[in-house]
C-alpha cells in the first residue's frame, strides 16, 4: 500500500573526485528525492522515503550507483518523538571499489559479465528487539535511479523468496538503547533539535542490520545567506538559487560494533515552507569521493527566463 505523500523535495547531485592533490567536480550527475508522508492505514505512522544516486545518462563514464530506503515509524500518541515500532525497507547498487579506478574496473566487469549486484534489507524494531534480514542478489538488468518502482519490486521479491542473512541486535546492546526508531526518524528528531537552537551535542541511538548506532548532532550554527550556482546538462542557463536564514547542522554516526564513524552536513531551511528541509546535503563516504545534493526549487519570482 503506497503512503500518503505530504511533501516531496527533489535534489540535484554534484560529484567531486579527488585526483592526487585537487578535487575534480561535475554538476548534475544524478539526484533523488526526500518524501514525507503518513501510512493510509495508520495516522500515527510517519513515512520517510529517500532516493539518492548517480544517473548513468549524466554521470562520467556512465557510473550507476544508487540506493533507496523507506522507513515507517509508528509514533506514540503520548509523545511526538516517541517511536513504538519501525520498519525499514531498502536496497542499493553494491560497490566495493576503494578508489575511482577500482570503481571503473567494477563497472567494466559488470558489463562484461552481464550481472549487476544489488543488496536488499528489511529491518524491524520495537521497544524490545530489533531484527534485520539482508539478501544480496544479482540482476541481468542494470536498474537505474529512474527505474525505482521496478527495482523496488524485484528487491522486495528477493527478500521474500530468498533465505538471506538474519541478524538480531544483542539483547544487552539493545537494552542499553531501548529505542525503536531507525536512522531516518532519528535524523528527523535531531533536525527539530537543531532548529530549536537547543544545546549541542545531542544524540539518539538506533539499530540497523543487527548493530547499534549513535546518531549525534554535534553542532548547529546560523547561516544568514547562501547562494547556489550549478551547470545543468543540456541547459545553457546556469541553475542559480539563493536562500536566507539557514541552519548548518553537522551530524556523525557511530557504529558501536565496528567502532567506525562517519559524518555529514545538512544546510536546513528555518522558516516557511522550507523549515526543516535540507536545501543542501554534503556527504563524503571515503577519502576520494564527495557528494553534494542541492534542493531543486522553482526559479524565484521575477527571474529572467532563458531565451
Amino acid at each position: 500500500m503506497q503512503p500518503h505523500v505530504d511533501a516531496e523535495y527533489d535534489y540535484l547531485m554534484t560529484a567531486r573526485v579527488r585526483l592526487l592533490f585537487f578535487w575534480a567536480s561535475k554538476d548534475d550527475v544524478g539526484g533523488g528525492y526526500i518524501r514525507r508522508g503518513t501510512s493510509p492505514s495508520d495516522a500515527q505512522s510517519q513515512v520517510l522515503q529517500l532516493l539518492m544516486g548517480s544517473d548513468p545518462a549524466k554521470a562520467p563514464r556512465t557510473i550507476n550507483r544508487w540506493g533507496a530506503g523507506t522507513e515507517v515509524a509508528h509514533r506514540s500518541a503520548l509523545g511526538e518523538h516517541a517511536v513504538e515500532s519501525s520498519t525499514f525497507f531498502g536496497f542499493m547498487k553494491v560497490s566495493k571499489g576503494s578508489s575511482a579506478s577500482e570503481m571503473q574496473k567494477e563497472i567494466a566487469q559488470e558489463k562484461q559479465g552481464g550481472a549487476y549486484l544489488f543488496s536488499a534489507i528489511v529491518n524491524e524494531s520495537n521497544t524490545r528487539s530489533s531484527v534485520a534480514k539482508v539478501v544480496p542478489f544479482s540482476s541481468d538488468q542494470d536498474y537505474t535511479i529512474h527505474q525505482m518502482d521496478e527495482a523496488e519490486k524485484v528487491a522486495f521479491q528477493k527478500l521474500t523468496d530468498m533465505s538471506g542473512r538474519v541478524r538480531t541486535v544483542d539483547k544487552a546492546e539493545f537494552d542499553s538503547c531501548g529505542k525503536a526508531g531507525g536512522f531516518l526518524s532519528s535524523l528527523s528528531d535531531l533536525i527539530d533539535v537543531a532548529l530549536q537552537g537547543a544545546k549541542t551535542p545531542a544524540a539518539v541511538c538506533y539499530t540497523f542490520n543487527g548493530e547499534l548506532f549513535t546518531l549525534s548532532l554535534t553542532s548547529a550554527s546560523k547561516v544568514t545567506r547562501t547562494a547556489v550556482q550549478l551547470t545543468l546538462k543540456g541547459e545553457a542557463k546556469k541553475y542559480e538559487r539563493a536562500y536566507d536564514n539557514l541552519v548548518l547542522a553537522h551530524f556523525t554516526t557511530f557504529n558501536h560494533g565496528t567502532k567506525k564513524e562517519s559524518d555529514f552536513d545538512l544546510l536546513l531551511g528555518s522558516e516557511g515552507n522550507l523549515r526543516g528541509v535540507p536545501v543542501q546535503i554534503r556527504y563524503q563516504p571515503n577519502w576520494w569521493f564527495q557528494v553534494v545534493l542541492n534542493l531543486k526549487t522553482p526559479p524565484p519570482p521575477g527571474a529572467a527566463k532563458a531565451p
